[in-house]
């Protein structure tokens, strides 16, 4: 029970978070991404659509999928076979901030990559 309510007390600390709200989020979206995803981040011939995460996952937001690859592509990572990210390492600067996972575990990230994630949750398709 204790274990459960750590978790609900991180996430309403994080959700709250001006730093990582989505609004941040978009705001970073803006300034890195819409080059390649455009704008409403639906992607393209060789960049993938970002608003269809969760539906390509089986209906649930993979989180830790995006966080993992968010936080590689910071670091000059490639996800994909032939396509060039470009590094942002300036999103692993900051204030870190500790981010629930499904597992039940906890990660520290940069508020800057749990902000995109964020907005990027807040993007997703249903299946209607």
């Amino acid at each position: 029970m204790i274990r459960i309510f750590a978790i609900a007390s991180l996430l309403a600390i994080s959700a709250c978070s001006p730093t990582t709200s989505p609004q941040a989020g978009r705001s970073l979206f803006a300034q890195n991404c819409v080059q390649c995803h455009g704008a409403n981040a639906t992607g393209g011939d060789t960049v993938p659509d970002l608003t269809g995460l969760a539906l390509r996952a089986g209906g649930t937001y993979p989180q830790t999928m995006v966080l993992d690859k968010l936080d590689g592509y910071a670091r000059g990572q490639a996800a994909y076979a032939g396509v060039a990210m470009p590094q942002f390492g300036y999103l692993l600067t900051g204030p870190l901030t500790r981010v629930p996972m499904s597992d039940g575990m906890s990660r520290q990230l940069p508020e800057k990559i749990v902000a995109l994630d964020s907005y990027l949750r807040s993007l997703q398709r249903s299946g209607n």
